[in-house]
């Protein structure tokens, strides 16, 4: 085997192992700030609030801005409203 293609091989390991060892940090960060999606059924409840109550019409504006309602914003929309809502696993 060459040196070049020792070379190659090695750098496509650390590459490798750098993106396999980078996923459960992700994960973790991406879960842990709130970036997670609200569920389907999170979302039909918070959009059925909205639509009842109109004064969380802005609230609801501001998070659909983005186009994805995460978990964080509907469960603050829903304890506007008075409600409880249960963590998501």
């Amino acid at each position: 085997m060459s040196r070049g293609t020792k070379r190659v091989a090695a750098i496509l390991c650390i590459v490798a192992m750098l993106s396999f060892s980078a996923w459960p940090i992700y994960k973790y960060v991406w879960h842990r700030f709130g970036f997670d999606p609200a569920s389907r059924a999170v979302f039909e409840r918070t959009r059925a609030l909205v639509e009842k109550n109109p004064q969380l019409q802005p609230a609801w504006d501001k998070a659909m801005e983005d186009g994805v309602l995460t978990f964080r914003e509907a469960r603050a929309i829903i304890e506007s409203a008075g409600e409880k809502v249960e963590p998501e696993d």
